[in-house]
């Protein structure tokens, strides 16, 4: 487990006990680094779990390169580009965080939740190869937000 991956999962699960009054929170899940990916020498980036949302969650190695607190940042990936918030934590410093999922409630358990965020990251981390380029041709090159979750959740 990378030190920035554990990093931000303790932030999230210190702040689980503040969120569990909310009335989308869903007990059946809990704070779960699902997928963490060192994208290159100088980013990392996952998607995270918790009872209240799925997010895209990613630092450069240099956090002091983000954009300041509460400021836009962009995520460009093979499968598009992904609009973000720049957060700051004690411990963890700034990162960038973007919703995947913020109703959790029809997520039945950690598992299905965990699948659910594998699949996502397969969407959003994929590279096109040619060997691969065939399978996806009625797919689009850069789905968009909503596209990408219907292909996940195969709706």
């Amino acid at each position: 487990m990378s030190p920035l991956m554990q990093q931000l999962q303790q932030h999230y699960q210190a702040a689980d006990p503040q969120m569990a009054g909310l009335p989308f929170y869903n007990a059946l899940l809990s704070v779960e680094m699902a997928v963490w990916h060192c994208l290159d020498l100088d980013l990392e980036a996952g998607v995270l779990i918790t009872p209240w949302c799925l997010n895209l969650i990613w630092r450069p190695v240099d956090a002091q390169v983000l954009p300041e607190k509460g400021e836009i940042c962009i995520l460009a990936l093979p499968s598009g580009e992904y609009e973000g918030l720049v957060a700051q934590a004690e411990g963890v410093g700034r990162f960038a965080s973007a919703s995947l999922l913020s109703d959790t409630s029809a997520l039945e358990s950690q598992e299905q939740a965990r699948a659910l965020a594998i699949e996502i990251a397969d969407l959003l981390f994929a590279v096109t190869t040619p060997a691969s380029a065939d399978s996806r041709a009625d797919q689009p090159d850069n789905p968009g937000r909503r596209a990408l979750f219907r292909r996940a959740l195969r709706g």
